[in-house]
Order: structure tokens, then C-alpha cells, then sequence
């Protein structure tokens, strides 16, 4: 628009009305109406419904009304109502005022939120010093043939030329992926994705997309034939949309599926089905696999589109985001509750049996979040270890711009309902001691953290989970404490972050046998086990800390079979034992392992 503007003769200055702009002014534009913020944060006056049966009879008989002459009356052309957001502006508290004021920060923030969907949305106006900011409507999601017309320029596919040989990480994970679609309607609220693309679905046709495998295909250097993700924000929104436009345009809801799926949104997955079926198709692609995260609370009202997915388009491990266990920090997050994980986990696991795949789900969790108590943790740290999880990375809540869990952080109070002065409180774990605690939990099988926990368990009075029983989260001190460093890990599921790379896991995208070493999970980066973990064997001998007979493990980076030493041709760990002492048992039995091999599970 500024370039189409510009060239008609327009000069930069005067563009002060462009969509999804804020520009510094001295006064409101012209002809606008502005209408105070405080007064939108109320709730209105309810007309009361009329009573069919109370309104009068049109004649007092049975003989029906003469026909009284009527006069012709001259017919006015008169122009479309204007509607009751346009050209409208909302006054928000002055700049210093929210600075100095917490409680006007959390009312602005949820002003803000309300004037999110631009079919309704108003200016927003904020006074500093004697200048204001204005802040334009958001603009118009694209329609297809404009997503088809961005993704259909003349891209090279390789990083500029500039880098020369150097590795790009950023690159390496996204290069051949492909983007279907912009935008999400989750809202949740410690993501901002809505803020920047917008809640209204976005979709690319398949003709495009298509063309973009293509383009992956005939462009990227060494490609191997697998897309590592077709998505976008979310996985399973493509042509997602609310099935009433008047209420599309209208709605000021910040989530369309919390605290339940609206009735108006469509959750028919046929169009995502569909694109999959005809991706498989093009000619040179063996696998498509899917790495953006699964809206798993969406996916169950289709259950085709799970069976879809566990089929054909899982490597071994999905991703979804529970992001908590608890209902207190769920509702502040704007998550669905754990009913709709175990309706989820339970198809997807039928599904993938069917497919004879072994396949498991990876889930996502967030500590420290604000609504989040000491107790909210204990509580998922019992359900993590209940459930054989293992997290190794743990994503500790950073506020972040634009996210309304900023503001609940910041302000301690709850912006998703109305703000005021008493009441509305939001508890907000804040401190390092507190929010490495929090870290802690989730992690508790890390022994650098049982101190922390044990000293936090006893201050709540739950004593009664320090201890090597099943229901207990943490060893007690002394000996067992040794002990429990030993035995820890065993058994354990990894479950990572949303920031954890899992693209080792997956190995080469064929067969997903998840035992003894068929399809098992590769180690860390590069090859790599951690050496104090022996590796899935296939008569390799472990040792120092290299994965050994992996059926797609490969050594560190040299391209020779992880059975051999390192780079050298010769066997790990040059015929020593596994492990001091007693000989290594096969996992789930008190045998000893077969000479030369390690015990049978992935290795962390």
C-alpha cells in the first residue's frame, strides 16, 4: 500500500491512516470519534426480552381491518450506516499514568486485546507528554491468491551468498519445510503469534504448497527426499475458519476454542487430510513429517486427521503442548484441561498400532508461569514421574512483548476478565530461588535439584514424598540417595520444550520400531551418547560414550556405523564391559545381557 500510495504522488508524511501502522501525532485524526476506555470495560445495559404473548391483537373482532389509502412517499436514497467502530478511536490512559499505575497497565492491555480482529477493531490513542501515539487497525488477513502470490516469488532456496560455505543453524532447520498457513486462533496467552499474524486463519492453496515441495526438491542442496514440516503456527488449522462471517467480522473473543470450542469455528480437517495425501504424491518425496505443534484439543473433533497423522507423518515422536497439568495455571494460560491430552493420547496410540508403529507422544510444559503455586508444581512434577517422563530441558515462563501473561506478570492482576482495583489477583512465582524451585520440580530427577525440592516439600508438609517409594517424587538424604542417583533414569520417556531440537530422534523418517534398536532414539547432537548411558545395540560392545549398532546412528559425524570407534575401524570401547562390576542386563530382565551388547533401550 505505501509503495501503490507513493508512486499516485502521496508523500510519506501524509500516510497517517495505513492499517497495522502507529504513527506520532499532535491531535487525533480528523472526522474520527474518540470514546474513553474506561467506558468500553463495563458492562452494558441488557434490553429485556420481549413476550410474544403480551403484544396487543391487531383488531378487537373477528372482521378483519379495513384497508386504510395511503399517499405515496418519496423513496431516499441514503448511504450504509456507518458502523459503530468506524472512524472510531479509543482513548487509552495517558503514558505516564500506566507507567506509574499497574492496575491502568493491565486495563490497557486487555483494551488492547479487545482491538485485535480487524473486522471491528478501532484505533487506539495514548497521550505522551504532548504528543500522542496513534495506533491503526490491524490489517486485513491476506486471502489465498495474495499467501499464493508472497510464497510464489522467485525464491532461491540456498542462504545468501554472503555467508559463503558457513553453517546456518537457523537454515538448516527450515529448509525444507514448507509453510501452508499464517495465523492461529488459540490464544493462548503467554504466545504473541495472534498479535503479529493475526486470529484469523490464513491458508495457501494446495497448488502452491505443492509447488513448493517441488521447488525443495529441485533447489536445496542434498535434499533427501523428506520435508521435515508442513504447518505453520499450529499444525492442523489449514482452512480452518469460523463458519459465520458476520460473526468472524464481530467477535472480540480472545480464544475461539477456551474455555471450549466455539460453535461457530469449522473443525473438519478434510482440507489438511487432502494437502497430505497429494504432498505424498509428488514424485521424489519419501517422507512428510510434521513438526509444528498439533492443537490436540482440535485434532479429537476429527479423529480422521489423527489417524491421518499417525500413519503416514509421525517419525517416532509429535509434539503437543499440554503446558501444565493443573487448572489454576491452565486457566490463566488459556489451555484446555489434561481430558482433552488423554482423549487425544489414547487415539493417537490406537492409530499408530494399527499403523504397527511404536510411536509416542511429546509433550510440552511451561514452570513458573503467573497463576502457577508451589503446589500447581508438585502437583505436575508427581504427574510427569507418574507417566515415565524425562525432562531435560525445561522451559521457565519469560515475559515476553505483546503476550497478555506479560501483563499478568508485571501487574499481578488477571487481564483475560475485567480489571479493577479489589480483587482479581493473579499469584506470580517471581525471584530466582522461587523460579529455579519451580525448574526443579519439573526435572526431578535430577539430582542437583533434591535438596531444593526435599527443603520446599517439607515447608508445604509433604514430607511423605521424600522417599525411594513409587509415590514418592524425591529420595531421602543418605544412603538411598545414592542409590536413587543410580536408578533414576531407568525406564524414563525423554519429553522435551518447545525450544528442544528433536530432529535427532527421528532418525532417517523410515520405521519407527522404537525397540532395541530398530528406529531407537538417537543420542545427542551429532551422534553422540551421553557416557553414562549405554546406547541401543546390535552386537556392537559399548563404551566411552559412543551409541553402538543403532540402526541409523552414525559416528561423530565421519559417516561409518556407530558399532565402530571413533573414525578408527575398530569396535567401542575396545572389548571393555559396559559398565564396572556386574555385567549389564537386558532392560526388563534380570539376565545378563548378551557379550558384547548393552542393555536395550534408547539411549537419553
Amino acid at each position: 500500500e505505501v509503495a501503490h500510495r507513493i508512486a499516485g504522488g502521496e508523500t510519506i508524511d501524509t500516510m497517517q491512516n495505513i492499517r497495522s501502522t502507529a504513527v506520532i501525532r499532535k491531535e487525533p485524526l480528523p472526522d474520527w470519534r474518540g470514546v474513553d476506555s474506561s467506558k468500553l470495560d463495563q458492562i452494558g445495559r441488557i434490553d429485556p426480552i420481549i413476550n410474544p404473548y403480551m403484544e396487543g391483537a391487531p383488531c378487537s373482532d373477528d372482521e378483519g381491518v379495513a384497508p386504510v389509502a395511503q399517499e405515496a412517499k418519496p423513496v431516499l436514497v441514503q448511504p450504509p450506516k456507518q458502523k459503530p467502530w468506524e472512524k472510531t478511536y479509543v482513548k487509552l490512559p495517558a503514558f505516564e499514568r500506566v507507567k506509574e499505575d499497574k492496575v491502568l497497565y493491565a486495563h490497557a492491555s486487555r483494551i488492547l486485546h479487545h482491538e485485535t480482529n480487524p473486522g471491528c477493531a478501532r484505533a487506539l490513542a495514548q497521550a505522551h507528554g504532548d504528543r500522542i501515539i496513534w495506533v491503526n487497525p490491524p490489517a486485513f488477513p491476506l486471502e489465498t491468491d495474495e499467501m499464493d502470490g508472497v510464497f510464489g516469488l522467485p525464491y532461491q532456496r540456498v542462504p545468501h551468498p554472503a555467508y559463503g560455505n558457513e553453517k546456518i543453524p537457523a537454515f538448516e532447520m527450515i529448509k525444507t519445510s514448507v509453510n501452508i498457513m499464517r495465523g492461529c486462533f488459540g490464544g493462548c496467552s503467554f504466545c504473541s503469534i495472534t498479535e503479529h499474524e493475526g486470529r484469523i486463519i490464513q491458508s495457501r492453496s494446495e497448488e502452491s504448497i505443492l509447488k513448493e515441495i517441488e521447488d525443495i526438491r529441485d533447489k536445496v542442496p542434498g535434499f533427501t527426499g523428506v520435508i521435515s514440516d508442513l504447518g505453520g503456527p499450529t499444525a492442523n488449522m489449514y482452512k480452518l475458519r469460523c463458519k459465520s462471517p458476520k460473526a468472524e467480522q464481530t467477535c472480540r473473543r480472545a480464544s475461539c476454542v477456551w474455555p471450549t470450542i466455539c460453535p461457530h469455528m469449522d473443525t473438519d480437517h478434510s482440507p489438511t487430510i487432502d494437502l497430505y495425501r497429494k504432498a505424498r504424491d509428488v514424485k521424489g518425496i519419501k517422507k512428510i513429517l510434521i513438526a509444528s505443534g498439533v492443537r490436540y484439543d482440535i485434532a479429537v473433533e476429527d479423529p480422521r486427521y489423527i489417524k491421518e497423522l499417525a500413519k503416514y507423518h509421525v517419525g517416532g515422536y509429535l509434539k503437543i503442548a499440554p503446558e501444565h497439568t493443573e487448572e489454576g495455571p491452565l486457566s490463566k494460560m488459556m489451555k484446555p484441561g489434561m481430558g482433552s491430552y488423554y482423549q487425544f493420547k489414547e487415539l493417537f496410540d490406537k492409530y499408530s498400532k494399527e499403523a504397527g508403529k511404536q510411536q509416542y507422544l511429546i509433550p510440552y510444559f511451561i514452570s513458573a508461569h503467573p497463576g502457577t503455586t508451589d503446589e500447581d508444581m508438585v502437583n505436575m512434577a508427581l504427574w510427569v514421574k507418574t507417566n515415565n517422563f524425562k525432562l531435560d530441558q525445561v522451559q521457565n515462563f519469560y515475559p515476553s512483548p505483546l503476550a497478555n501473561a506479560t501483563t499478568m506478570y508485571y501487574t499481578e492482576k488477571n487481564p483475560l476478565n475485567k480489571v479493577s482495583r479489589q480483587g482479581g489477583d493473579v499469584f506470580v512465582v517471581k525471584g530466582e530461588r522461587r523460579r529455579r524451585l519451580h525448574k526443579a520440580l519439573l526435572r526431578y530427577h535430577d539430582p542437583a535439584g533434591w535438596p531444593m525440592i526435599r527443603e520446599a516439600l517439607i515447608k508445604m508438609g509433604k514430607g511423605h514424598l521424600i522417599g525411594n517409594g513409587p509415590g514418592c517424587l524425591v529420595p531421602a538424604e543418605g544412603r538411598g540417595e545414592a542409590v536413587a542417583s543410580r536408578s533414576t533414569n531407568k525406564g524414563l520417556k525423554p519429553a522435551l520444550t518447545r525450544h528442544s531440537n528433536i530432529v535427532h530422534q527421528r532418525g532417517n523418517g523410515a520405521g519407527n520400531k522404537a525397540t532395541g534398536g530398530k528406529g531407537a532414539v538417537a543420542a545427542a547432537s551429532q551422534g553422540k551418547a551421553r557416557n553414562d548411558t549405554p546406547a541401543a545395540s546390535k552386537g556392537g560392545k559399548a563404551g566411552n560414550g559412543k551409541p553402538v549398532g543403532s540402526q541409523f546412528s552414525k559416528g561423530a559425524g565421519n559417516g561409518k556405523p556407530a558399532s565402530q570407534g571413533a573414525g578408527q575401524g575398530k569396535p567401542a570401547g575396545q572389548g571393555k564391559p559396559a559398565h564396572k562390576g556386574k555385567a549389564p542386563t537386558r532392560a526388563g530382565s534380570t539376565k545378563p545381557a548378551a557379550k558384547g551388547g548393552a542393555a536395550k533401550r534408547p539411549a537419553r
